[in-house]
């Protein structure tokens, strides 16, 4: 898991690490959890990500440290509260800038934001029966003026078809933020991406705690 200003969640592809604790250590954890509980109500909560809208960087069965009080920048992974439950997508735009696609690029301001390929990202899925689905998609990452950057996923390894994001400009108003999710695949535009309301945004993602079951040995 990689971070960048701030702390800021990035990009990951870390493999699934398993911890197993002894009863000492299970008390510790406890507490630790009830602690987190009580901190909820002030400044952070626990959150175990549902889906997987933000492969490759945080997957089904994740878990992530999230913070109330922060003010979400360009590139933060944030807790948007528009639907039930709660949804986790990440910051592209800022009121008055203007969003779009330039070949199918992601653009800011009528610039494409700078993009590479970085190999293929491998994870699963579950069906209801609980069998494995395995996945193989494009890994791109998108760079940030701070020099940072964030990966996204685009069209499946070996599609027969190009894949591009086909975005109209759209201008962010006052009040406002841009946010798509990183798998670009799993995250059309409706009311759950696009334009959210500031006061939608619970808190920003800082830290990954526990990995789940969908990232691919």
């Amino acid at each position: 898991m990689a971070f960048g200003r701030r702390n800021r969640l990035a990009i990951g592809a870390s493999p699934r690490r398993r911890v197993k604790l002894g009863p000492v250590a299970r008390g510790v954890a406890a507490s630790v959890v009830v602690g987190l509980l009580v901190l909820r109500l002030f400044v952070m909560q626990l959150v175990v990500v549902r889906g997987n809208t933000m492969a490759p960087n945080v997957l089904d069965g994740d878990v992530l440290l999230v913070h109330a009080m922060d003010q979400p920048r360009r590139g933060d992974v944030v807790l948007v509260d528009v639907g039930d439950p709660p949804v986790l997508r990440r910051v592209i735009g800022l009121p008055g800038e203007t969003i779009g696609t330039r070949g199918g690029v992601l653009a800011r301001d009528e610039l494409p934001v700078p993009t590479r390929l970085d190999g293929v990202f491998a994870w699963r899925s579950f069906g209801p029966d609980g069998e494995e689905q395995p996945h193989r998609q494009r890994r791109l990452v998108e760079a940030t003026e701070d020099g940072c950057g964030h990966a996204v996923l685009g069209d499946y390894a070996g599609s027969a078809r190009a894949w591009a994001l086909d975005l109209p400009d759209i201008t962010v108003p006052p009040g406002y933020l841009f946010v798509l999710c990183d798998n670009r695949r799993l995250c059309p535009l409706d009311e759950r991406s696009g334009l959210v309301p500031v006061e939608a945004v619970e808190g920003v993602a800082r830290s990954l705690m526990w990995y789940g079951d969908a990232r691919a040995e």
